[in-house]
């Protein structure tokens, strides 16, 4: 009996959670198929009882669905089993009786490509980010049981290519599933929709923009409440509330209060955070809708050189994140690795990453707020030889011959909205500080994408903004990534064995900060004993092939010696070429190419960490910070 009233208890008090937070999680086994001819819409699976089963959040890589592989992949990882294609996901939900009248909705957090949802025998919506979650809204559903199906296709739905880092088997891999949050969430006919959050430092003041939903249009009298939080210490700093009159369907807010001196503003060194807690009540005071919203207190410009942060110069010292996580072959949706792996940025002196033509999950965003990260977003990568036909380069040729944007009708509609759901997700974190819309899109209509950004840098000063990463300067650019500037000469490069140049002639003839755009690519042999850390989806089996190739020409065993050799000649030129910057008084950052290996595109293995972030003992954070910190020592040699 002490035990069915323990189980009775410990339900009720999952349901009490449940219904408190107007959140249910549907991870556990689904019901699932995969749909290699294509024909579940035409035969209406979504009214079926799929037959098979499959864990979620997870992918049918990890599953062990679709083509078992053999062999190596050209240059890359290769996965143990592909599926492209669409994939079926069922499973019975359970809505309950105290969310009558409440508007459900059905959020993914990340997925590859499109979903479209079925409820019971009703198809409801279809979404193709792949950027951002895909909230589904499911509309007001009776209690009770409901059969939910979701049909997932991770194919080409837009001409982007299969060789930028949002959409590839060059690093993550074209995986179908769902990963991260997965889940139900109830919201009243009455509710916040999505608000932004702008921050002034002199004097401190906090400004919420939203629009508020009113759906039955029903005039009402409300009141909106909101208390700020130090994240760390939980203590309460500040705390208002005012009255809101709403008539119609769409009420906008728009709220500026001033803010204590007490608040202390974010940058890198002190990454200061508060979490905004605000609340929509109604006349009688009871919470209708809430949000947290975490907030840093902080100003982004520029001058003719340098980043400005609050007012004060900040070098940007950064690493190039193009997705490598083997284990699972998609991004980490965890604050947790996350943190672990902007704290291994901070330990060897770095403060800045550009996510090289993808966009992370919020999971990123909130480490980085913590720890201190400066971070720049990408949508995409396209270039001119990716139009083209590669022979005798196979492997670089790319789906779809995708044209460059503004010649691309479907990558054009695609990036737009990606954009704009990259602003809204993610726009309210100080770690946001950067954007570009991809990297090298030299192949692209400059011009209407500068019309794209326009708007934003226009509207919303939280950031700073350029077209591309490499190619060309336009005349909206904030600041530049590159390697080349036009008519002016290269940013990047060596200069034989003294130390007495620099770039200044180049950089100074800027009128916008610029930053080394992937810096670095000096190579270290492979380490045999790597190959045992790929025990997840993706296999190093191009390591096993250039083992092999060792084994036949007698030299496998010095391979800790060809390591330590190519590693000690990796470190020297890695800190000249740091170096070469560092003098440059116009130079306003760097971008390495990386820090950890590069397990795409024939297999930069640049790093002096593996791709698992890992030290490979060919230097130390203490010895690397002495010439990558904040302040280090420089000599001029001739």
């Amino acid at each position: 009996m002490k035990i069915f009233v323990g189980l009775l208890t410990a339900l009720i008090l999952n349901i009490s959670v449940a219904t408190a937070q107007e959140k249910i999680s549907l991870g556990g086994s689904w019901q699932f198929s995969l749909d290699e001819n294509n024909k579940g819409i035409t035969d209406q699976w979504y009214k079926e009882r799929l037959s098979g089963s499959i864990a979620i959040p997870g992918t049918t890589d990890e599953a062990k669905y679709g083509k078992k592989t053999t062999g190596s992949d050209f240059g890359i990882l290769t996965r143990a089993y592909k599926y492209y294609g669409p994939a079926w996901y069922q499973r019975e939900i359970i809505i309950p009786s105290e969310w009558k009248g409440k508007r459900i909705f059905l959020n993914l957090e990340r997925v590859m490509w499109e979903s479209k949802v079925y409820i019971d025998d009703k198809e409801i919506s279809t979404q193709d980010a792949l950027s951002t979650r895909h909230l589904h809204d499911l509309g007001h559903l009776s209690a009770g049981k409901h059969r939910l199906t979701v049909r997932i296709n991770n194919d080409m739905i837009h001409n982007i290519g299969d060789k930028g880092h949002l959409y590839t088997e060059y690093t993550q891999s074209i995986w179908n599933g769902m990963v991260g949050k997965v889940e139900l969430i109830a919201k009243s006919d009455t509710r916040l929709n999505n608000p932004q959050i702008y921050t002034k430092i002199n004097p401190k003041q906090i400004q919420i923009i939203d629009t508020l939903i009113n759906e039955d249009s029903k005039k009402k009298n409300l009141w909106l409440t909101y208390h700020l939080y130090d994240l760390k210490t939980n203590e309460k700093v500040f705390s208002s509330s005012r009255a809101v009159n709403v008539e119609g369907k769409r009420v906008a807010l728009n709220i500026e209060e001033k803010m204590p001196n007490q608040i202390q503003l974010w940058d890198d060194v002190h990454p200061n955070m508060y979490v905004l807690d605000i609340e929509l009540k109604d006349k009688s005071k009871k919470i209708i809708d809430t949000k947290k919203i975490e907030v840093g207190f902080r100003e982004i410009t520029t001058s003719k050189s340098k980043i400005l942060i609050n007012g004060k110069p900040v070098y940007l010292r950064g690493n190039l994140d193009c997705v490598h996580f083997p284990l699972t072959g998609y991004p980490s949706t965890n604050v947790e690795e996350w943190e672990r792996i902007f704290r291994i940025y901070k330990s060897y002196g770095l403060n800045h990453v550009r996510f090289h033509s993808w966009c992370p999950p919020e999971a990123a965003f909130q480490a980085a707020n913590r720890i201190g990260i400066y971070m720049q977003p990408e949508v995409i990568w396209l270039d001119w030889w990716m139009a083209v036909d590669n022979p005798g380069r196979e492997e670089m040729n790319t789906k779809g011959r995708p044209k460059g944007l503004g010649h691309n009708p479907s990558a054009d509609a695609f990036v737009k909205k990606e954009i704009y759901r990259m602003f809204e997700s993610y726009g309210n974190h100080p770690s946001f500080t950067t954007m570009s819309i991809g990297n090298e899109l030299g192949n692209s209509d400059f011009d209407v994408m500068e019309s794209w950004l326009k708007p934003y840098k226009e509207k919303d000063s939280r950031r700073l903004y350029s077209v591309s990463s490499a190619r060309k300067i336009t005349s909206m650019d904030q600041f530049i990534a590159t390697h080349n500037i036009d008519k002016l000469g290269g940013t990047r490069g060596i200069r034989g064995a003294h130390t007495d140049w620099d770039f200044e002639n180049v950089y100074s003839q800027s009128n916008i900060p610029v930053i080394a755009h992937e810096i670095g690519q000096w190579p270290v042999y492979p380490r045999w004993e790597e190959i045992k850390k790929y025990t997840g989806v993706l296999k190093a089996r191009n390591f096993e092939e250039f083992r092999e190739t060792a084994r036949m020409n007698k030299i496998e065993e010095q391979n800790e010696e060809f390591v330590q050799a190519s590693g000690a000649l990796n470190q020297i030129m890695y800190k000249y070429e740091i170096e070469s910057f560092l003098r440059t008084p116009s130079s306003a950052g760097i971008q390495l190419l990386s820090m950890q290996d590069y397990q795409g595109q024939g297999e930069a293995l640049i790093g002096w960490l593996d791709v698992f972030y890992d030290s490979k003992g060919i230097t130390t954070p203490e010895k690397f910070r002495t010439h990558h910190d904040t302040t280090v020592m420089l000599l001029r040699l001739p």
